[in-house]
């Protein structure tokens, strides 16, 4: 399990290594909250495709290893090989980052790289907490639109509900 503290290490590693994101999923969920509402397995972020060699770059200074790739990933190249742009990288004591990597494009469009994309709502980005530390992650709106499409495990249905008891009228627009 990853413990709200390794999340923030994680996130910290992310910032140091100038990689730009956003903590979505259950941590994501949490975030928002403000609280830890359950047990974690990884930290789920959304990552800037521009950012890729930034990422790897840190999984080499953290000694991270691929260890996932999403069957909806699809390969580009990077440093000279191609690399996924879905998948979860495990450290040797066992904290995992779950990656989806995005483009912003200039008319403020989001663009997944990989077949299914989400359904991102205009406001996007939010800032929430984990341990008492600001992160950035997904609004509110935009968790709730990433959960459909697909069989959802009994944990994300609980994770939706909290997360409804949270939006207004204009987060759900």
């Amino acid at each position: 399990m990853l413990t709200a503290g390794q999340a923030v290490e994680l996130c910290e590693a992310l910032d140091g290594a100038g990689v730009r994101y956003w903590v979505i999923g259950g941590w994501g969920v949490d975030a928002i909250l403000g609280r830890e509402t359950r047990t974690h397995k990884d930290l789920d972020i959304l990552a800037f495709i521009d950012d890729l060699p930034r990422l790897r770059r840190m999984f080499d200074e953290k000694s991270f290893k691929l260890t996932h790739v999403w069957k909806e990933s699809r390969l580009i190249e990077t440093a000279g090989e191609p690399w996924p742009t879905a998948f979860v990288a495990e450290d040797s004591i066992g904290r995992a980052i779950d990656i989806h990597l995005i483009e912003v494009l200039p008319d403020g469009a989001i663009v997944q790289h990989y077949d299914k994309p989400w359904p991102f709502p205009e406001s996007f980005a939010s800032t929430g907490t984990i341990a008492g530390r600001a992160i950035p992650c997904v609004s509110t709106a935009a968790q709730i639109k990433m959960h459909v499409g697909y069989a959802l495990p009994d944990e994300q249905r609980r994770d939706l509900e909290l997360l409804r008891g949270q939006v207004t009228f204009t987060d759900a627009e």
